[in-house]
């Protein structure tokens, strides 16, 4: 289903299904604005920022797995919350003292792994549920307020990550494509979701669909998606081998500056 459908989803109630909607273009584009990114990369803390790369996106499997636990009503969420997480909840000086040395794949498996438990406890409640009001933050709340709060939340620290890649030398004047790539299936893989017309992927051949086998001799077929270092500085060129139906094309794409 196209993330930027918000409709109904098989096994979810109306308003869930649009809340899950949500959630996940919400996580595509954090997963975007740290795509391939290295250790060092989601270490750095630069002058002027409380937190890492890396600390944020752990923060954000907290808190969406704290709100698992609240909103499915659970009498002590701080306590049953699993010790790993509490860096992350925390940020702080415990998360700059932790949450270090870390693989993206790290993160992004815990990311999946949480956002898993969210699709069970959502997929067995219903709008009523969702809508019922509760005591929250000293007021009167409901679980609707608690996960949109969860994505709200991302969105923010969303914010923070793209702030911090303008610090990252090996992130700057990348080149453009002009293809929105995006994976196959449960993160892997990698498919064309569109060539923009004119743009130098539309121009090579690439078309919306296409499903990629390897990008310069490097097979992609199983790799995690956003592990996948696609960015390159204009006027170098990539070869992508394509699937297209029966066929099998070798089409490169050369990237052009951006615009501005």
């Amino acid at each position: 289903m196209s993330s930027t459908l918000i409709t109904d989803r098989p096994g979810f109630t109306p308003m869930i299904a649009r809340l899950i909607g949500m959630m996940t273009y919400t996580r595509e584009t954090t997963l975007e604005a740290v795509q391939g990114w290295t250790i060092k990369e989601l270490d750095l803390i630069p002058d002027g920022h409380a937190n890492s790369a890396g600390m944020l996106l752990a923060h954000m499997a907290a808190v969406e797995r704290i709100y698992q636990l609240i909103s499915d009503g659970h009498p002590h969420p701080d306590s049953a919350l699993e010790a790993h997480h509490w860096p992350g909840l925390n940020l702080g000086q415990q998360g700059r003292a932790e949450l270090r040395g870390r693989p993206l794949r790290h993160y992004l498996e815990e990311l999946a792994r949480v956002r898993a438990g969210t699709l069970e406890l959502l997929a067995a409640r219903d709008d009523a549920w969702l809508d019922e009001p509760l005591p929250l933050w000293g007021g009167t709340g409901n679980r609707h307020f608690m996960w949109f709060h969860v994505f709200e939340d991302e969105l923010s620290h969303r914010g923070q990550l793209r702030l911090l890649r303008r610090h990252q030398p090996g992130l700057q004047g990348l080149g453009l494509t002009g293809a929105w790539l995006e994976p196959l299936a449960e993160g892997r893989g990698v498919r064309c979701r569109v060539a923009h017309e004119g743009s130098p992927a539309e121009q090579a051949g690439l078309r919306g669909g296409d499903e990629i086998v390897a990008i310069d001799g490097l097979d992609v077929q199983d790799v995690h998606f956003h592990e996948l270092r696609l960015g390159a500085a204009p006027g170098v060129s990539s070869t992508y081998r394509v699937q297209r139906g029966p066929d099998t094309l070798d089409l490169t794409v050369t990237r052009v500056a951006r615009p501005g």
